[in-house]
């Protein structure tokens, strides 16, 4: 299957609010706002995801998880009629100068008589990044009513996406004394659609709104906002085939430059998929790299571009995905180089056997790899090759999910010296008492395994760093 290609928008007509192009045709009417929501659960032949949240602060493709804002999260379904809801007061994303409020957050799976499919919704009310903190003064930058949808379907005609997002108003403050003029041609450009208020606050409302999107559209980078950072459009696409459909949108990328820490915030982000067939369950399997936990859980990051084994599977194709590098930075650095994620996965529909008159029971397997090339640790001064991990999976209808798991690390070292491999299961103490190092730690239950490959902890830091977890699960519903 053809990974989707996350881009920014190149060509984005006027009216964003109006529906894209479907692959398979316009979106079916059922499937707008007022579709019939399944009133109780009710298992289909589909499996459905969806991811939407307000607000995602990412350095270096980490994410900072306990950050994460109005996160709706609809894991790996069968089940029409599942809704998913967050919502939140207001976000300050550990940067004063940005402020979001009054975000929520909506998946849904629903049926409307042959209509089947997976939505997920984002409404910001506020988003205001810029002001004054201290000495510092930047310009303002204020968003109304921001909303991003993404839908996929699935009609007798076959599947479908849809996606957009709009936004009710904006305004940009500058700072006093500036001089249009002089600012770059880009937001220039940015500003020229809006209503000029006073010689340095500009706002605009509904199409004027959406003329600003076209503008974000057409350059070929982030607009400079001097002295606060830059503004971006996001992304939309989608894509539909014969087994499956996506569709995705993220309004807004503001990358804020001023004050300490340079940080960049996605606004606004639907995700949503489903696919067939499931006639077993649906795959909950996935990995990812780090997932790193400061001050006794008060702090999380990790993710790292995050891949998860589609819910129906693969068809028994292997689709493999690399971040070549990832860091953290605060409060213990660690850097990462050449992440690789592996799924696969099948189900199979009964079929007659040998004996005339038995049937084969349906099947459900597939597996999930998660690789690291290098990891270092700088203030510890240990690097580690070669950690990874993997889960395989397999379910006969009905029964409990079979698993078998594996791990593997490379080498160890602490200052330059080596450090020994420890067997699965097994603990090392790191020179000078400073941390431990445990490989393989794994959760099994009725629906499959999880497993970490290497769990770090430095004691004097109260860090912990799991690092190549994956896991592979079945679910029936």
């Amino acid at each position: 299957m053809q990974k989707t290609q996350r881009r920014l928008v190149a060509a984005v007509s006027l009216g964003l609010g109006a529906a894209l192009a479907l692959s398979t045709g316009a979106a079916p009417a059922q499937a707008g706002a007022g579709a019939r929501v399944a009133e109780a659960d009710q298992i289909t032949g589909f499996g459905y995801r969806g991811d939407v949240y307000g607000v995602k602060l990412v350095t270096d493709s980490v994410e900072a998880l306990d950050l994460k804002d109005a996160h709706a999260q609809q894991l790996c379904t069968r089940s029409a009629g599942k809704v998913v809801e967050q919502q939140s007061a207001v976000s300050v994303p550990d940067n004063p100068l940005i402020r979001v409020s009054a975000s929520t957050s909506r998946t849904e799976t629903y049926v409307d008589g042959e209509t089947y499919g997976v939505r997920g919704t984002n409404t910001i009310g506020d988003i205001s990044v810029g002001g004054t903190v201290g000495p510092l003064t930047t310009p303002r930058l204020v968003i109304k009513g921001l909303r991003t949808t993404a839908h996929a379907f699935h009609t007798p005609r076959g599947y479908g996406h849809d996606e957009g997002f709009t936004f009710a108003s904006i305004s940009l403050e500058l700072l006093e004394n500036t001089v249009v003029e002089q600012l770059p041609p880009e937001l220039q450009q940015l500003l020229a659609p809006l209503d000029q208020v006073t010689e340095t606050v500009f706002t605009g409302t509904q199409q004027t709104a959406q003329q600003v999107f076209q503008v974000l559209s057409d350059v070929t980078g982030p607009i400079v906002i001097p002295g606060l950072g830059t503004i971006a459009l996001g992304y939309e696409n989608g894509r539909a085939n014969s087994h499956n459909a996506q569709s995705q949108a993220s309004a807004l990328r503001i990358e804020v430059t001023a004050g300490e820490r340079r940080q960049l915030v996605e606004l606004g982000t639907a995700r949503v998929r489903m696919g067939g067939p499931a006639p077993v369950g649906v795959f909950r399997s996935g990995g990812t790299a780090m997932d790193y936990q400061a001050l006794q859980g008060a702090l999380r990051f990790g993710n790292v571009q995050h891949k998860a084994l589609p819910c129906q599977g693969t068809r028994g194709r292997t689709q493999t995905y690399q971040v070549p590098h990832a860091t953290q930075l605060v409060p213990v650095p660690v850097q990462l180089d050449g992440v690789t994620y592996q799924v696969n996965g099948d189900q199979f529909r009964a079929k007659a056997g040998k004996k005339a008159g038995k049937k084969r029971a349906k099947v459900a397997k597939g597996w999930s790899r998660t690789a690291i090339r290098t990891v270092t640790i700088p203030t510890a001064q240990l690097v580690i090759t070669d950690v990874s991990s993997r889960a395989a999976m397999r379910q006969r209808a009905g029964k409990r999910v079979g698993s078998t798991v594996s791990t593997g690390v490379g080498s160890i070292t602490v200052a330059g010296r080596p450090l020994a491999v420890p067997a699965p299961g097994e603990v090392v103490e790191l020179p000078n008492g400073i941390g431990e190092i445990q490989r393989q730690l794994v959760d099994t239950g009725y629906r499959g395994s999880q497993v970490i490959g290497l769990r770090i902890k430095l004691y004097s830091d109260a860090v912990v760093i799991d690092l190549a977890r994956t896991a592979g699960r079945i679910y029936g519903s």
